[in-house]
């Protein structure tokens, strides 16, 4: 079982655009994410011209392919305007402290979102796709949520279901629950939805993401969420997704997948509880590949912009079959200290600017680990 593409390409799909399409000051994604990375390969001489395909935005037909219009348009409105009303404020949540009116909310989702799309024609056309500025995982069809307005995997999903796609596989690791895409599919036999995070006993979105929850309807069964404990290192983070994807492969044979990486997981991240290393996140997602084959890979979370352009480059590096660098460039070193990010923590991060794959964070597997496994074992079977 499983997709295996030995003569295709990798294609990252970004743009330098997205430095003129920021959060407001002050806000988590404010950072520059996508537009960093593109910096920081190139320093390194880790991508092509070849490799890198420009975004696009999306669509208005594949906007609405989760949407609804009337969200669509009050977005496009504040967008125009560069305010909202009361009224579409409460009704929409745009314009909140969380989901700001910024060139971020309206014109880098379009980008984001059309990136998606982008990923999932080049993946059907035979490469191996990534778009990092994708995974926007928390946005409802009518309203945003946790920093997304537009939810791409949702939409990436849908455009899958209308090329024929009866059976989609839709994993998340991002430290925080995709409740947007559950919420989404979570009557629907056609997706399954797993996500490994945050419990919300602790963490955002605080009520989606238990256990029990396991769809509904003719859903019932197709999604498994593996809520973790604060604290998770690597070799916890990776026995649970180890055991999740065996669950998973024994009651699901998907055609497809989509694969959310939010960098959020990483220790160096001041948003999550989890200590993972960039090793830990590389060998995660190459249990999935061992797992189903490739995939279609999308970012999501991450806050610390070092953190977050070191992980994904090793992603990239995976991905394009190329040899993991085991130190950064001048040229590279120059792009990570010339960021404007301000440390929460007063941690020496000075291995940062020196290396590009950290060294494991390993340690015990605790029995509240195993324990809610077990659980989900219990329920997957029942």
């Amino acid at each position: 079982m499983g997709l295996y593409f030995y003569n295709s390409l990798a294609k990252l799909i970004a743009s330098y655009s997205y430095r003129e399409l920021r959060y407001t000051p002050n806000h988590p994604l404010r950072i520059p994410r996508v537009s960093l990375l593109l910096e920081f390969l190139k320093a390194m001489e880790l991508l092509g011209d070849e490799e890198w395909v420009e975004s696009r935005p999306a669509h208005w037909e594949e906007l609405t392919l989760f949407h609804e219009e009337e969200y669509l348009l009050a977005l496009q409105r504040a967008d125009q305007e560069g305010r909202v009303s009361k009224e579409v404020r409460e009704r929409f949540h745009i314009g909140t402290i969380e989901n700001p009116v910024s060139p971020a909310m309206w014109r880098g989702s379009l980008l984001a979102t059309g990136s998606s799309v982008q990923a999932v024609q080049l993946f059907l056309e035979g490469n191996l796709a990534f778009n990092p500025a994708g995974g926007m995982h928390h946005a409802y069809p009518s309203r945003a949520n946790g920093f997304c307005f537009i939810n791409d995997p949702a939409v990436a999903i849908n455009y899958l279901k209308q090329k024929g796609y009866r059976k989609i596989l839709y994993i998340d690791l991002d430290a925080h629950h995709c409740d947007g895409v559950q919420d989404g599919f979570y009557e629907d036999d056609e997706v399954f939805v797993l996500s490994l995070h945050q419990s919300p006993e602790y963490a955002f979105p605080f009520n989606r993401g238990f256990l029990e929850e396991r769809g509904r309807g003719i859903g019932k069964g197709y999604n498994l969420n593996i809520p973790l404990p604060k604290g998770i290192n690597d070799s916890e983070f990776l026995y649970a997704l180890e055991k999740a994807l065996e669950l998973v492969k024994d009651v699901f044979e998907p055609e497809v997948y989509v694969l959310q990486l939010g960098t959020d997981t990483l220790k160096e991240d001041y948003l999550s509880k989890f200590e993972l290393s960039n090793w830990g996140f590389l060998k995660a997602f190459m249990l999935v590949k061992d797992a189903f084959g490739e995939g279609i890979y999308l970012g999501g979370g991450g806050y610390h912009p070092i953190a977050l352009a070191r992980a994904w480059a090793l992603i990239w590096c995976e991905l394009s079959k190329r040899e993991i660098p085991k130190f950064l460039t001048p040229k590279a070193k120059e792009v990570l200290l010339k960021v404007d990010f301000e440390e929460f923590e007063e941690e020496d991060r000075s291995y940062m600017f020196e290396r590009l794959l950290d060294e494991p964070r390993e340690g015990e597997v605790r029995q509240e680990v195993k324990d809610t496994l077990d659980r989900a074992k219990v329920l997957v079977y029942s």
